[in-house]
């Protein structure tokens, strides 16, 4: 059970590109990355013209809050089919979204593969990252994997230093257990229940106080 949250956090740090210290600070879920969405290639042509139009002046390391806020309107004034497309993509590690795009697709494919078990997805990452990168691509992934093995093993230290009561221990076993259900049940969803369960999320969503919708657990940083 341990091995699924413990995944949850790698994939966290990769994506956001944030340093095993920040975990469990600010509130609700980072906001995505500067530059042009990784699923751009995945949304009709008329939305990626518009896509590149917004971003065509954006200079990397400049703050990118009007370009975000951009496109975030553009995507939800998109029909529905065309989010569930954004909904769908799985976004990589920032390191490997510099990769070319047959190679991001091997290692999108582990993470969407159900066969492999959480604890192996990282390995299988890593392991693919040695043989398909390289230069500071493959410098910057394997920054960002000893990062979060650091992390990985710092949190394992502190449950074991913990000493935690049989009370808590229990609490502690159901709660990596709830996780461990929940990635299976999302992971085994059919299209058809995973549509039907984006639609009410974002229409829920946006019912919620401008605050507590910040903080609503996103689909895709996009949305």
């Amino acid at each position: 059970m341990l091995q699924v949250v413990l995944f949850s956090l790698f994939y966290f740090a990769a994506i956001t590109n944030a340093s095993p210290t920040s975990f469990g600070r600010g509130v609700g879920p980072p906001p995505p990355p500067c530059g042009l969405p990784p699923f751009i290639d995945k949304v009709p042509a008329d939305v990626q013209k518009k896509l590149q139009d917004i971003w065509k002046n954006y200079k990397q390391g400049d703050k990118c809050y009007n370009e975000r806020g951009e496109t975030r309107e553009l995507l939800n004034s998109l029909p529905v089919e065309v989010r569930k497309v954004v909904y769908r993509h799985t976004t990589l590690p920032i390191p490997l979204t510099k990769a070319p795009k047959d190679v991001q697709e091997r290692f999108r494919a582990i993470l969407e593969d159900s066969a492999v078990p959480c604890g192996s997805k990282t390995k299988k990452m890593h392991e693919l990252a040695q043989k398909v990168l390289n230069g500071d691509t493959l410098d910057e992934f394997n920054d960002y994997h000893s990062k979060v093995e650091e992390n990985t093993k710092h949190i394992q230290e502190m449950i074991q230093v913990q000493r935690l009561s049989p009370e808590a221990k229990k609490a502690l076993d159901e709660i990596f257990d709830l996780h461990a259900q929940e990635y299976r049940l999302m992971r085994n969803l059919s299209e058809t229940v995973q549509n039907e369960l984006l639609d009410i999320w974002k229409k829920e969503r946006d019912t919620l106080p401008r605050q507590v919708a910040l903080a609503w657990p996103r689909a895709s940083q996009w949305l």
